[in-house]
C-alpha cells in the first residue's frame, strides 16, 4: 500500500502531503486557494481588542463589558466570548468563538434545517447555520444570530436589539464573523 494513500492518514495529514506534492503521475495537482481547517489552540484565539478590529463600525461608542472576555474550556469545545455595551442607550453586541472537537457539518445542518451556503463564507469552506435555513440579510440581529461555520471553528454574533443594536443586520453579522475567521487564519 503506497505510503500516501489519504485513507490512511488523518485529514490535515492528507492535506500536508497534498500541498507538498505527494502523488504519482496518476493524482492530478491542487490548483487555487486550499483551505486547511485545523482549529487554533485556545490561547491562539484573538482577543477582544482585535475582535473589535474587525467589527469596526459595529463597536464604535459601545465599550467593551471585559477586555480580556469569557474563556471557556472542556472535552468538547473551547470558546471565547466578548460583549460590548452602550451605556446610553443599552445595545448591546456580542461576539462568540466556539471551537469543538468534533465539528458540526454541512450534513449535520442540512439534516436540521438550518444550512445557508453563503458566497462570503464559501472560500473560506465554511457555511451559515442559521434556524429554518433563511438568512435574511436585511433581517435585524437579535438574541440568536446567524453561525459561520469553517471546519471546528463557529462564530456568531448576537444583540439584544436595543438602541443601535436595532440597527445590527443579519448580513452585517456574517460579514463580522467571516472577518473574525479571517483573524484566526
Amino acid at each position: 500500500m503506497p505510503i500516501c494513500n489519504p485513507g490512511r492518514l488523518g485529514l490535515l495529514a492528507a492535506a500536508v502531503l497534498a500541498l507538498a506534492g505527494c502523488g504519482g503521475e496518476d493524482t492530478p495537482a491542487a490548483s487555487g486557494p486550499q483551505i486547511i481547517a485545523a482549529p487554533p489552540p485556545p490561547e491562539a484565539l484573538p482577543d477582544c481588542a482585535a475582535i473589535a478590529t474587525a467589527l469596526g463600525d459595529l463597536v464604535e461608542g459601545l465599550v467593551v463589558v471585559d477586555e480580556a472576555g469569557t474563556r471557556q474550556q472542556s472535552p468538547e469545545n473551547y470558546d471565547l466570548s466578548c460583549v460590548w455595551r452602550g451605556s446610553e442607550d443599552g445595545a448591546a453586541l456580542g461576539t462568540f468563538i466556539i471551537v469543538d472537537q468534533v465539528p458540526l457539518t454541512a450534513t449535520d445542518m442540512q439534516r436540521a434545517g438550518m444550512y445557508v451556503e453563503d458566497p462570503r463564507v464559501s472560500p473560506l469552506g465554511g457555511f451559515v447555520a442559521i434556524p429554518d435555513g433563511l438568512l435574511d440579510g436585511n433581517a435585524p440581529l437579535g438574541p440568536v444570530g446567524p453561525q459561520v461555520i469553517v471546519g471546528p471553528v463557529t462564530v456568531t454574533l448576537a444583540s439584544n436589539g436595543r438602541g443601535r443594536a436595532a440597527e445590527y443586520t443579519l448580513d452585517q453579522a456574517v460579514d463580522a464573523a467571516v472577518a473574525i475567521h479571517r483573524l484566526m487564519r
